[in-house]
């Protein structure tokens, strides 16, 4: 698929809202995986689709380091616009919350593929049909799922946070 499947991170509740980090990196050929499954940012150049973060770069600024891998293009997929920039961000945003009121929170980003997904670039990267987010703390008890198409004619004027929110036991 020349994409990630899923992403898992856990999230430190005291650093999640540092923004030490001003300046963002570029993106970044992952060196570490085989030619064959890398992407290039230049992939989507023209497509309609936007480098969409898996593991947001805003829920790592406290380092530089990190932050920086965020950037990694193993960890980007193709994102409508309006999904990444209006509607997907406010469960990016969620997560940083629930760390800042529970300590620690995982989570988990799943990427959802048909059997013939469209493709776009030179190195034909296939484009989600949907993705998808479980925020949970199991000591907690906390655990929500959010679930999100990746539609180039999304709506995201009214979109609520709550209208993407899922039995999470759909997702496994």
């Amino acid at each position: 698929a020349k994409g990630a499947k899923y992403v898992a991170y856990t999230l430190d509740g005291s650093k999640v809202n540092a923004v030490n980090v001003k300046k963002r990196s570029s993106f970044y050929t992952e060196k570490n995986l085989k030619k064959k499954y890398r992407s290039h940012t230049k992939d989507y150049t023209h497509t309609g689709y936007d480098r969409g973060h898996l593991a947001n770069d805003a829920s790592f600024d406290y380092s530089e380091k990190i932050v920086r891998k965020t950037y990694s293009m193993a960890n980007i997929i193709p994102q409508a616009p309006k999904v990444n920039r209006k509607t997907w961000i406010k469960a990016e945003k969620l997560e940083r919350s629930v760390a800042s009121k529970l300590g620690v929170v995982s989570v988990i980003n799943g990427v959802v593929y048909t059997s013939n997904p469209k493709r776009i670039g030179k190195n034909k990267i296939a484009v989600p049909d949907a993705f998808w987010k479980m925020i949970y703390n199991d000591k907690e008890s906390y655990k929500k799922c959010f679930y999100y198409k990746n539609d180039l004619d999304a709506q995201s004027k009214g979109d609520k946070l709550k209208n993407h929110l899922i039995d999470c036991d759909k997702l496994l």
